[in-house]
C-alpha cells in the first residue's frame, strides 16, 4: 500500500475535518499520516517518504492562508516528481481558490492530480453579515461537504487522478479579479486588526496557548496581540468571554464551536 501524507491548516475545525474524511476515503489504495503544519515535526522526511501529498487549508479572501504559503515554500525544494491533491475548504466561492495555492506547488516541480474546494460552516463569529450555525444547524452543510468528497476520493481510487477544480482561467480571473486582488492589498493591516477587550478578558490564556501563530500573549494578566494574525478565528470563537474580535468591532453573540461538535 501507498503513504499519503496530509498536512493540513485549520483555524476552527472545518479544514481538519474533511482532512480526516478524505484520508478515511482515500484508505481503500493509502495509508495516510495527518500533520498540522504548525505542529509538525520531521517535515521534510514526512515529504520523501510520500507518495502522495494532500495539502489542506481554508482560503482567505480567494488566498491560501500565510502558514501553508510559508509551509510550501519553505519544503517546495522537495516537491519535484511528487503527486499532490490540493483540498480547500471555504464558506462560499472563492473562484480559484485550490490553483492558488497549486500554481505554486506547481513551480516548484510537484505534480497536481486532482482538486477540490468545500463549502463548510461560517466561522466568523464577529461578522453578524454571516450567521453563525452548530450542530444539527450545520448537518445539510457538512453532509454536502462529504458527499463532494466520495466523488472527489472515488476517481482518485479509481483511477489515480480526479478533476482539478478552480484551475481554469474563468476561475482564476474570478478569484483574482473580486477577491484576492484587494484581499491582499489589506492583508498587513488585517494581521494587525485583531482586537482584545480589557474589559471582557480575565487573562485565561486560552487564547495564547491555541493561537497556531504565537500572536497572543499574557501581559498583566490580559490577552495583547502582537501583529501577526494569520486571521484564522481560532482564538475570536474559543475565547469565553468573549473578548477578542477580527473582523467586525463588537463581540460575537455567537461562537462556533466546530463540524465536530453535535450540539449547539
Amino acid at each position: 500500500m501507498k503513504n499519503l501524507t496530509v498536512f493540513y491548516f485549520s483555524g476552527t475545525g472545518n479544514t481538519r475535518y474533511i482532512a480526516e474524511y478524505l484520508a478515511e476515503k482515500l484508505s481503500c489504495k493509502y495509508r495516510s499520516e495527518l500533520c498540522d503544519i504548525c505542529k509538525v515535526q520531521n517535515a521534510e522526511e514526512k515529504i520523501k517518504a510520500a507518495d502522495l501529498i494532500l495539502l489542506a487549508f481554508p482560503i482567505y479572501g480567494s488566498a491560501p492562508p500565510i502558514p501553508m504559503r510559508n509551509f510550501v515554500h519553505k519544503y517546495g525544494g522537495l516537491f519535484a516528481g511528487k503527486q499532490f491533491l490540493i483540498a480547500e475548504t471555504q464558506y462560499f466561492y472563492s473562484g480559484d481558490g485550490a490553483a492558488s495555492l497549486g500554481r505554486t506547488v506547481k513551480k516548484y516541480g510537484g505534480d497536481i492530480i486532482g482538486a477540490e474546494m468545500f463549502n463548510m460552516p461560517n466561522n466568523l463569529a464577529d461578522c453578524k453579515m454571516f450567521p453563525i450555525k452548530n450542530g444539527e444547524e450545520i448537518a445539510p452543510i457538512l453532509e454536502k461537504a462529504k458527499i463532494r468528497a466520495d466523488k472527489f476520493a472515488a476517481q482518485i481510487c479509481r483511477r489515480g487522478r480526479a478533476h482539478k477544480r478552480g484551475f481554469s482561467p474563468l476561475s482564476h480571473g474570478v478569484g483574482y479579479f473580486t477577491q484576492r486582488k484587494f484581499f491582499r492589498k489589506g492583508e498587513k493591516e488585517k494581521r494587525r486588526a485583531l482586537k482584545v477587550d480589557e474589559t471582557r478578558c480575565v487573562g485565561c490564556g486560552l487564547c495564547a496557548k491555541s493561537c497556531p501563530a504565537e500572536n497572543l500573549l499574557l501581559q498583566n494578566k490580559k490577552a495583547k496581540p502582537l501583529g501577526k494574525c494569520v486571521l484564522c478565528y481560532r482564538c475570536v470563537n474559543l475565547c469565553p468571554k468573549k473578548a477578542i474580535t477580527l473582523v467586525g468591532s463588537a463581540p460575537p453573540e455567537k461562537q462556533y464551536k466546530g463540524p465536530n461538535i453535535k450540539n449547539s
